[in-house]
């Protein structure tokens, strides 16, 4: 009876338990960070592009110039920020405005849960400026 007590109070690899525990936990949370993390760089990509759009068109007055500027911006993040278009509005007058569009896709979420398409997040950005002359 002893040698029971003995053996249900001895602790030893309790931790390693508590630690198998805890992992998918921290993980989960790992993984939520860097999706936070994904999202804010895809945010601020997206408004450089648009004063990108902004700064060449008000100095060149060409929207093809200035769209494929914004668009080299937005190719440098890689495959998680797909384009949907930059473009300007009331561009005949001397005030305008820029807009970039995107979706930010979800980073960790299996394409196959999803009928292989994977989720995104739409977000556009927009800037004002005007022309310089």
């Amino acid at each position: 009876m002893n040698l029971l007590k003995r053996r249900l109070k001895n602790e030893e690899g309790s931790a390693t338990i508590e630690f198998i525990g805890i992992l998918p936990l921290a993980l989960l949370l790992l993984m939520i960070i860097w999706q936070f993390i994904v999202g804010i760089n895809g945010v601020l990509v997206t408004q450089s592009a648009a004063n990108e759009y902004a700064k060449v068109y008000s100095i060149t007055q060409n929207a093809g110039e200035a769209s494929s500027a914004a668009d080299s911006i937005l190719s440098t993040t890689g495959n998680y920020l797909q384009s949907q278009g930059v473009s300007g509005s009331n561009l005949g007058s001397k005030e305008f405005t820029a807009e970039a569009r995107v979706n930010i896709r979800m980073v960790f979420l299996p394409s196959e849960l999803f009928g292989y398409t994977i989720p995104s997040i739409p977000y556009s950005a927009t800037a004002s400026s005007r022309v310089i002359e």
